[in-house]
């Protein structure tokens, strides 16, 4: 058995599948129309939607909306989107998801989605009792400027957990290159959506499932 202390999951394409990015833009539309701008320019709601927050500033001069009052909108629009979409069965669970109750390891789940769509997505699909933690990012513009590859939500993890002696797993480079700043190592998941994916730093695993992952530790 690989004797990590702690297993940390990445959330959207781990262990649930990814947001629709129409979702999203219907989000970002949502938090122009709070603002009174019921026809956006389509770039910002592009800048909203894959979360292009220098490009975004440009709501400012453009439409004299303080960016971070329309970025608290467009935050409690995309909550609010995701969690109706998760209770009427859209955003499921992957089915390798069943493995974890295989793996001994303490567990924590850190994302760069909301943190309250983590966790109603956690609650929604029962698997509160496989993490003692459970984070995603502020609701703010600092929060959004800590997402990974910085550390900051990592690192509160592990410091929540106790231990540096821990393993992230994620879908995307990113995840990959966070792992590597915070002094950890990393399994890449490449599920089908990242088959084509090209990392900059090699995983410490890769692997195409939970399954293969949690075999890979418990051998």
């Amino acid at each position: 058995m690989t004797t990590y202390e702690a297993v940390v999951f990445d959330h959207d394409g781990v262990l649930v599948e990814l947001t629709e990015m129409d979702l999203l833009r219907r989000a970002a539309r949502a938090a122009f129309a709070d603002h009174g701008v019921d026809d956006p320019p389509e770039a910002l709601v592009e800048h909203a939607t894959r979360e292009n927050l220098d490009d975004l500033a440009r709501v400012e001069d453009d439409l004299e909306i303080p960016l971070a009052d329309y970025w608290n909108s467009r935050e409690a629009h995309a909550t609010r989107h995701q969690c109706d979409a998760v209770a009427d069965g859209a955003k499921p669970l992957y089915d390798d998801v069943t493995a974890l109750a295989d793996l001994p390891h303490r567990k924590a789940v850190v994302s760069n989605n909301q943190h309250d769509t983590v966790r109603f997505v956690v609650d929604h699909h029962g698997l509160a009792d496989h993490f003692e933690h459970v984070a995603g990012r502020d609701p703010t513009l600092a929060g959004a400027r800590r997402r990974k590859p910085e550390t900051h939500y990592l690192d509160a993890a592990l410091d929540e957990l106790g231990t540096r002696d821990a393993l992230y797993v994620g879908d995307s480079p990113k995840d990959v290159e966070v792992a590597h700043r915070a002094g950890v190592d990393s399994a890449f998941l490449r599920r089908s959506h990242r088959t084509d994916t090209v990392l900059d730093r090699e995983p410490t695993y890769e692997v195409e499932t939970l399954t293969a992952l949690v075999e890979r530790l418990t051998d």
